[in-house]
């Protein structure tokens, strides 16, 4: 009789850890694990899938510039462990539709002092959010000379937008992009 492991684990109750609090950065590391080493580094943005209450994404979803692709992009996404691949094309990559991958420049790795949780840690220090019930990470570079900054966009029952966040992924500095929210 074979058994692995992962299933005589499952029989007495043991089971592979599950990571609960998947930031941005570390879906990251794991979403280069699918790249060949030299797209890993051109890293054009990365956004959340819609949270619920509790505003931690469950999935990521990550661009990188590939020439050899007919899109010019790899798009990866990170759930827990598990990561897939999907078409080459920036039109997978919802946060940035109306942005062509031509105009969006190489995120600077080394630079991302921030991660998702400290993203969300440092907004509600500055804000209630009442009535929030989910909200969406973005992080990108723009093509307009800004620095990489993380968009942190929150949501009411009826998915509404009810106010947006802009975070300097260097420096940490937070502004309210939209002011129509209750925020105290």
């Amino acid at each position: 009789m074979h058994c692995s492991l992962l299933s005589l684990g499952c029989v007495f109750g043991f089971a592979p850890p599950v990571i609960l609090n998947l930031t941005a950065l570390r879906a990251l590391k794991i979403a280069q694990r699918r790249l060949r080493p030299e797209v890993r580094s051109k890293l054009l943005g990365i956004s959340s899938a819609r949270t619920d209450a509790t505003f931690v994404p469950q999935a990521w979803r990550f661009v990188f510039s590939d020439s050899t692709t007919n899109g010019h992009c790899r798009v990866v996404t990170v759930a827990a462990r598990a990561s897939s691949e999907h078409p080459d094309t920036v039109r997978a990559f919802s946060s940035i539709k109306s942005e062509s991958g031509a105009s969006l420049r190489a995120i600077p790795q080394n630079k991302l002092l921030f991660d998702s949780n400290r993203v969300l840690e440092r907004v509600r220090g500055t804000s209630k959010l009442k009535g929030s019930q989910s909200a969406e990470y973005r992080l990108c570079w723009p093509p307009n000379g800004r620095e990489t900054s993380w968009h942190l966009s929150f949501y009411d029952k009826a998915a509404q937008p009810m106010a947006s966040f802009r975070m300097d992924a260097n420096t940490g500095a937070i502004k309210l992009v939209e002011d129509n929210v209750n925020a105290d």
